[in-house]
């Protein structure tokens, strides 16, 4: 491919703080083969030397725009798409990125990622949280997607239900699906269904950075459910070394911040999802499928991903929770699971990085052809 590319994102990614940080991964990783050399990355916070403090991020958001894509990143930003023939804005909240290259060039064709309906996580946020003041950024994002729909050529969703929202919300349904696409770096330590290192103890997992949904669905499970089933209970994930006091138990180990969690999905026998609000997807599902494990989740966890396909249990509620882990226990199921086929398979047809670039340098062959999709 010989045209050259432009890929925007807020920041660049120096840790993997959440799933969104994933999927930008594997999305810059798929634009660096389909454009073999000729993609150049900016991050809009390095364009501006000024601190970005919260009251400049409130001021702007009343003013319509959406830090730190203020004036003076726009101005400079605009100065660098001299040669540039595909621009690649990931995240809706920077989507007049969109609307100015529309503006002042034409002919240049432009993307954009939803990670989710922004408009709605912040409203979300401002309602369960309590966060009153993420309402002054509403209008901001709103206006920030509004652009996005209407000028990219390329609009990119990662599940079904946030393409009806677009729909109902904007307008407009997404051009693509990508859901998570995640690469696999999993690798086989033991045939399949041989019993893991502690066999007379069941080891339930659960990954997730300390993100508010993430903090009250472990806190609820904690609580409700790990009192009254067998086995005991891992947290993975950044920032959760925070919570270690309030959710440490007898049968509850809080990890925390880990370089890879490869090791703690190995030992694993199954993996927990209590997510009861969000947008988007769990990105940490389609991982738990890509690590080969049986996951029970509520709807939100299951959210862009054909549970069933996978293998995977529903629960909601902390007696179906109860009554699903210990049946898992009385069936052995608990104790035997080491790698669950129906998983892995889902996650090597489906949700795999090739898969998933399959359908994604598709859409851009179509795009750079001056094709509408």
């Amino acid at each position: 491919m010989n045209a050259k590319a432009l890929y925007i994102r807020g920041e660049r990614i120096t840790a993997i703080k959440g799933g969104a940080d994933l999927v930008s991964q594997s999305i810059q990783a798929m634009l660096r083969r389909y454009f073999a050399g000729n993609l150049e990355e900016i991050y809009i916070n390095e364009l501006s030397s000024a601190a970005l403090t919260k009251a400049k991020i409130l001021k702007s958001a009343l003013h319509g725009s959406f830090e730190p894509y203020g004036k003076e990143a726009q101005n400079l930003l605009m100065q660098r798409l001299e040669g540039v023939d595909f621009v690649f804005v990931d995240q809706s909240v920077f989507g007049r990125i969109c609307e100015d290259i529309r503006h002042w060039r034409r002919q240049m064709k432009s993307a954009v990622l939803f990670h989710n309906i922004e408009r709605n996580y912040y409203i979300q946020r401002a309602i369960r949280l309590f966060r009153i003041h993420n309402l002054i950024l509403v209008p901001a994002i709103v206006r920030a997607e509004r652009a996005a729909i209407a000028t990219a050529d390329l609009v990119i969703a990662v599940s079904e239900r946030d393409a009806q929202l677009m729909s109902k919300i904007y307008g407009r349904k997404p051009d693509l699906i990508v859901g998570a696409p995640i690469q696999d770096v999993y690798t086989c330590p033991a045939p399949e269904n041989q019993p893991l290192e502690s066999p007379d103890e069941a080891t339930m997992l659960f990954v997730g950075s300390a993100f508010p949904p993430n903090v009250q669905g472990i806190r609820w499970f904690v609580r409700s459910v790990m009192p009254h089933v067998p086995g005991r209970l891992v947290i993975v994930g950044s920032g959760f070394e925070k919570y270690r006091q309030e959710l440490a138990r007898d049968n509850v180990q809080v990890v925390g911040t880990v370089e890879d969690t490869s090791e703690w999905y190995r030992k694993a026998h199954c993996v927990v999802s209590p997510i009861f609000w969000g947008q988007g997807i769990k990105v940490k599902t389609a991982e738990a499928y890509m690590h080969g494990k049986l996951v029970i989740g509520t709807r939100e966890a299951f959210e862009g991903y054909d549970y069933k396909r996978a293998g995977s249990m529903l629960a909601t509620t902390s007696a179906e929770w109860i009554n699903t882990l210990r049946g898992l226990a009385e069936q052995g199921n608990m104790r035997t699971i080491a790698i669950y086929p129906p998983a892995r398979s889902y996650y090597e047809q489906e949700l795999s990085f090739d898969a998933q670039y399959r359908k994604f340098s598709s859409a851009l062959d179509r795009i750079l052809a001056g094709e509408t999709i």
